[in-house]
């Protein structure tokens, strides 16, 4: 503890939020009662648990402070490398030696890159966040705020919000906004030849493991699935860097003649995926320099893999780093050429951009594997029971992607849609997989229950991870 906090030198730089919580409180940003005891003044901002979470580790906020001549502090969210929301508070009063008290004043949203084709701006774009502080504050005290600094060494701070909550930071020596003058740090040139005749090191040990997440989805979805391949030998597993907000990147692509007319390219409407699969894959290659990577997609992670490796990785990358390819309930295949749901392209032109650039087991010498569940047939009928509500979604899922919503399925994916047609391609048929264990949200995935069957529980893993090296 630091009784001096606010004299203290190691008060002010730059900090970034490792996790927040308050004891007793459950916050989300769609429950009617968390909105009532925040606007009642008895409860911490849903709006916050939207962008941090709830009593969990949170990855991207940063805040800094400026006790000197700007006298304020900056609270920065990011989106990712390119995208930031940056709140800036003044300091109105020190009431005493560890209590800061503030005013929200303004916000904005920062582009170094365009949101829409990704190319980098030549000077960061900001954007007014829709909230108007400055004009709040002639109202009344809803922009007002305070900080108790209760722990303080060189490294950590933690400290308690007006509302109850406590946040745990760690000092960080830039953030993420600023410019990067400095030299990057190289990834290490690992011998692609050394990759390509390596092995495991044991027995015990596979190669590492790169899971490309469900439309939605982020890493901590995966959390039980890396644990469970980890237990299973390999050396390390890792989800793509996505976050959450990351996926309404998607939504200008919606406005273009592109979409209209089914003609969307993936290496525009997903470069923000395929950002993020880079940054994970550099991440490896930095950890495992000899070694290949495994690669799993999950969904439609399973497609934009598939192009990624094609678009992203060099030849000699592809040849002697990729050791496979497994994809989980992805929906490879358009309807049939005589169905009328031929025209019914729900990817908008992705699918069918990826299937002729980059068609079946595109990469020579490389192990595919396409898994898919047989859990549910789709059906409609009276529904009066939880069975009967599955089979009518798998029907509604079904039907545009296969032409045929009678068939069976994971539940989301039918079979047929979930096999790649080429003979080189290990096909793997699960009975009683279902398509996925949780249910994105805006804040935490709602996890399903423990004994939920689907690609990634303890029973499923083992039906299929055996195609990993």
């Amino acid at each position: 503890p630091n009784p001096d906090a606010n004299a203290s030198p190691l008060l002010p730089g730059n900090w970034q939020l490792i996790c927040t919580f308050k004891p007793g409180a459950n916050v989300s940003f769609t429950d009617l009662d968390s909105w009532r005891r925040y606007l009642t003044g008895k409860g911490p901002s849903p709006i916050q648990a939207l962008v941090t979470g709830n009593t969990r580790q949170v990855n991207g906020v940063y805040q800094m402070l400026d006790l000197g001549e700007k006298n304020r502090f900056d609270n920065i969210v990011k989106f990712s490398d390119t995208a930031f929301l940056n709140i800036t508070a003044k300091v109105e009063d020190k009431p005493d030696d560890t209590l800061i008290r503030f005013r929200f004043w303004e916000g904005n949203f920062i582009f170094k890159s365009s949101p829409i084709d990704g190319k980098p701006f030549a000077e960061p774009q900001t954007v007014p966040y829709p909230v108007p502080f400055k004009i709040l504050s002639l109202f009344g005290d809803e922009t007002l705020g305070s900080l108790r600094t209760i722990y303080l060494d060189e490294g950590v701070r933690v400290s308690q919000g007006n509302k109850g909550s406590f946040f745990v930071f760690k000092r960080v020596e830039k953030l993420p906004t600023a410019d990067d003058e400095e030299e990057k740090e190289e990834i290490p040139s690992p011998s692609l030849v050394a990759a390509a005749s390596s092995s495991p090191s044991s027995s015990s040990k596979k190669y590492p493991v790169i899971i490309c997440p469900a439309q939605f989805g982020i890493a901590p979805d995966y959390d039980e699935l890396i644990d469970r391949l980890q237990k299973r030998g390999h050396e390390g597993v890792y989800t793509a860097d996505l976050a959450r907000l990351e996926w309404l990147r998607i939504i200008p692509s919606a406005f273009t003649e592109e979409y209209w007319t089914g003609n969307l390219k993936p290496n525009k409407t997903l470069q923000f995926y395929y950002d993020a699969i880079t940054r994970t894959y550099e991440q490896v290659r930095r950890a495992h320099p000899e070694s290949k990577i495994n690669f799993v997609g999950h969904s439609i992670g399973g497609w934009v893999l598939r192009s990624w490796l094609k678009e992203h990785l060099s030849p000699e990358e592809q040849k002697y780093v990729v050791a496979s390819v497994t994809t989980l309930g992805t929906p490879h295949n358009p309807p049939p050429e005589d169905s009328v749901w031929k025209n019914f392209d729900q990817t908008r032109g992705l699918l069918k951009f990826i299937n002729a650039e980059v068609p079946g087991a595109y990469l020579d010498g490389v192990p595919y594997a396409c898994v898919v569940g047989n859990a549910t047939r789709g059906n409609v009928q009276k529904i009066s029971s939880i069975g009967a509500l599955e089979s009518a979604v798998a029907f509604v899922s079904y039907l545009p992607l296969c032409g045929d919503g009678n068939v069976d399925g994971d539940g989301i994916v039918p079979i047929r849609t979930g096999l790649l047609e080429d003979a080189k391609c290990k096909r793997i048929i699960i009975n009683g997989a279902k398509h996925t264990g949780f249910l994105p949200s805006p804040g935490p995935s709602i996890k399903a229950p423990e004994d939920w069957f689907w690609y990634g529980a303890e029973d499923c893993i083992d039906e299929w991870a055996h195609v990993l090296i």
